[in-house]
């Protein structure tokens, strides 16, 4: 996280933080909470996410951990790949997205409470291992891990790390 902590939404900054001190590198994320459209008098409460490149198996093990812990909240996990604008500036990332199910009227605690939780799953994980290409061969096959490594090599770079 280092020189970029500001950039990260304070609400998740402890998890971003936590995740990166075992060793899982993540490159977006956004905490939630704010309603979709604010105009409307119901509307959807805006999702959160973290998002981890190179690609990692932690959203997968999050959305297991908290699926049936947490009921005020949907979750996704999700592997993507994408080639930016069309200009073959592609990405391979994982990501854990919440979203506060319709039924709640948005309050904080929720929030807290869903924190508190992904922390202490996060606290029992191992270091996460250097070693990305496991994960790029379980998502887009071994025939396709040369290309996946390449893209993921030069996501890095354009990211800075």
């Amino acid at each position: 996280m280092g020189r970029n902590a500001s950039r990260i939404d304070p609400a998740i900054r402890e998890i971003v933080s936590s995740l990166n001190d075992k060793g899982y590198k993540t490159f977006s994320s956004c905490s939630g909470g704010h309603r979709a459209n604010l105009r409307r008098r119901f509307d959807r409460h805006e999702s959160g996410y973290i998002a981890f490149s190179p690609p990692s198996r932690v959203p997968f093990a999050l959305y297991l951990a908290l699926r049936n812990r947490n009921r005020d909240f949907m979750f996704e996990a999700e592997a993507v790949i994408h080639d930016g604008n069309g200009d073959r500036r592609e990405t391979v990332y994982t990501q854990l997205d919440w979203q506060l199910v319709d039924q709640r009227k948005h309050r904080v605690e929720y929030y807290e409470k869903l924190f508190l939780e992904m922390k202490r799953v996060i606290n029992r994980f191992p270091g996460q291992s250097d070693d990305h290409k496991e994960v790029l061969t379980g998502l887009l096959g071994k025939p396709n891990l040369s290309l996946a490594s390449r893209i993921v090599n030069g996501q890095m770079k354009r990211f800075g790390k």
